[in-house]
C-alpha cells in the first residue's frame, strides 16, 4: 500500500480504530484511504451527488445510472439538435408578436381617429339637425309670405284662383296638343291688334292655306333671317378680331418705343454724367496696367477720422506698388472696393478696355 504510512503505524491505528469499533479489519482501513482519495477528488463528489440526486429525483438506482446517464446523454443532444430550430422559431414568433403589437398600435389609432371623426359627425349631424329645423321655420314662414303675396298679387291683377286654374289646364291642354301657351300668347298678340281678328286669321289660311303652312312659312323666314344676322355678327367679329390683332401689335410697338425712349434716356444721362471724364478715361485705358492702392499708416487713419481730408491716400499707378507717394509709408494695400466695381480679383495686374460704338446694335 502507498498511503505514506508504514506497518508499524498502520497496526497502530487499526488498533486504536478497534479500540471504538470491535469489528474494525485491515480492509476497512483500505477502504477508507481509498475514499479519502476519491473525496480529495472534487469531481468524484460531484458524481456521487449526481447519481444520489438521479436516485431521489428519478428513481434511478446506482447501478442503473449509467444506463440512465446514456439515455440522458442521447437525449440532451436531440434536444441540442432541435435548439437551433426553437431559437428560429422563437424569433419568427417574437417577429410576428412584433408585427402584431404595431398593427394593434396602428388600430388602436385608427379607433381612436374613428371615435373622434364619429364624434365630429355626430356634432355636424347635431348641427345640421339645428340648422335644418331653423331653416324649416324660415321656409314655413317664407311659404306664408310668398302665399300673402301671390294672394295680394291676385287682387292686384284682378284675378281669382279659379282663372289661374282655368289657364293652367288650358296651358297642359295646348302642350297635349303640340302647342305651348307662348306661341299661344305670341298668336294672341298678333291678331289682338285688329278689331276683326276672326277675318285676319282667315285671310292667313286663305293665304297659306293652313295655320301649320303658315307657320312653318314663318319659321323658313326666320330660319333666314336668323342665318343673316348670323353671317353679319360672324362679319363683325371678324373685323373684331382684325382690330384685336392690330390694337394688340400697336401696343407692342408703343410698348417698344417706350423701352427704346427709356434705353436712350439712359444713355443720355450716363453721356452727360461721364463725359467730363472722358478724357481721363481714355488716359487710363492707354496704360498697359493700373493698380489701385491704398496707404494704411496708422497716424493717418486717426487724423481721418476726424478730417476726411488727412486721411491715407488713395493712388493709382501702372506699376506695382512700393510706397505710399504722400507719406512714404511702406505698408499698403490695394484698394478693395475699386477692383469689385470692375469686377476683377483683389491685386490683379489688371487693364481699363473702353467698349466701341457699334451703330447696327
Amino acid at each position: 500500500m502507498n498511503h505514506g504510512f508504514s506497518v508499524e503505524e498502520i497496526r497502530n491505528v487499526i488498533m486504536t480504530a478497534r479500540v471504538h469499533c470491535p469489528g474494525f479489519s485491515e480492509n476497512m482501513f483500505e477502504s477508507l484511504m481509498e475514499l479519502e482519495k476519491h473525496v480529495a477528488d472534487s469531481g468524484y463528489l460531484e458524481v456521487i451527488q449526481g447519481i444520489l440526486r438521479l436516485e431521489e429525483e428519478k428513481g434511478v438506482a446506482c447501478t442503473e445510472a449509467l444506463d440512465a446517464c446514456k439515455d440522458l446523454m442521447e437525449q440532451k443532444t436531440k434536444l441540442e439538435r432541435l435548439i437551433p430550430d426553437l431559437e428560429k422559431r422563437a424569433e419568427s414568433l417574437t417577429e410576428q408578436i412584433k408585427r402584431a403589437s404595431a398593427e394593434y398600435e396602428q388600430m388602436q389609432k385608427a379607433i381612436a381617429t374613428t371615435q373622434q371623426d364619429l364624434e365630429q359627425i355626430k356634432n355636424e349631424h347635431a348641427e345640421a339637425e339645428k340648422k335644418l329645423v331653423t331653416f324649416n321655420k324660415k321656409l314655413e314662414k317664407e311659404k306664408q309670405r310668398i302665399e300673402k303675396e301671390i294672394e295680394q298679387c291676385h287682387k292686384e291683377a284682378d284675378v281669382s284662383r279659379e282663372e289661374v286654374t282655368a289657364a293652367s289646364r288650358l296651358k297642359k291642354e295646348a302642350e297635349s296638343r303640340g302647342f305651348n301657351i307662348e306661341l299661344m300668347l305670341e298668336l294672341s298678340k298678333e291678331f289682338a291688334g285688329y278689331k276683326n281678328a276672326d277675318k285676319e286669321l282667315a285671310e292667313v289660311l286663305k293665304k297659306h292655306t293652313s295655320l301649320k303652312k303658315y307657320l312653318y312659312d314663318l319659321a323658313d323666314w326666320s330660319e333666314k333671317e336668323r342665318e343673316r344676322v348670323t353671317a353679319e355678327i360672324s362679319s363683325l367679329e371678324s373685323q373684331k378680331k382684325a382690330l384685336t390683332d392690330e390694337s394688340t401689335s400697336l401696343t407692342n410697338t408703343i410698348s417698344q418705343l417706350q423701352a427704346d425712349i427709356k434705353g436712350e434716356e439712359e444713355l443720355r444721362r450716363f453721356y452727360y454724367r461721364y463725359v467730363g471724364v472722358s478724357g481721363l478715361m481714355e488716359h487710363l485705358a492707354s496704360w498697359a496696367q493700373v493698380f489701385f492702392v491704398r496707404c494704411t499708416h496708422p497716424a493717418f487713419m486717426i487724423t481721418g477720422a476726424f478730417d476726411a481730408n488727412s486721411g491715407n491716400a488713395r493712388f493709382w499707378t501702372d506699376k506695382p506698388p512700393v510706397m505710399c507717394p504722400q507719406c512714404g509709408y511702406r505698408q499698403l494695400v490695394y484698394d478693395e472696393k475699386v477692383y469689385q466695381s470692375l469686377g476683377w480679383p483683389v491685386g490683379a495686374r489688371g487693364k481699363l478696355v473702353l467698349g466701341e460704338y457699334d451703330a447696327q446694335n
